[in-house]
């Protein structure tokens, strides 16, 4: 499940560096919560080929991160915000 939370956030952030083909099967396993087996009728392949994707999908997108960094660097800043309105500054 924290997997999942990550990958979302990640997707959020990076998916328009996604095909739209991977864009569109990511929202349709995530958001519209179709099955392996429902996404791959829909979209006319193999279930195989829709978790070879989301697979591929994650991978690209923790590469982005680790190159990039934004949501390393949202999530701080927002804990420091976080902080800062607490009265906790550092």
């Amino acid at each position: 499940m924290k997997d999942d939370l990550q990958f979302l956030q990640l997707f959020d952030t990076y998916s328009p560096l996604l095909t739209a083909t991977q864009r569109e099967i990511t929202d349709l396993y995530f958001n519209y919560d179709l099955s392996l087996g429902e996404i791959a009728e829909q979209k006319g392949v193999s279930r195989q080929s829709v978790s070879d994707c989301l697979q591929k999908c994650r991978k690209q997108l923790e590469q982005y991160e680790e190159k990039l960094g934004f949501v390393r660097t949202v999530t701080e800043m927002q804990a420091q915000i976080d902080r800062l309105q607490k009265g906790e500054e550092k």
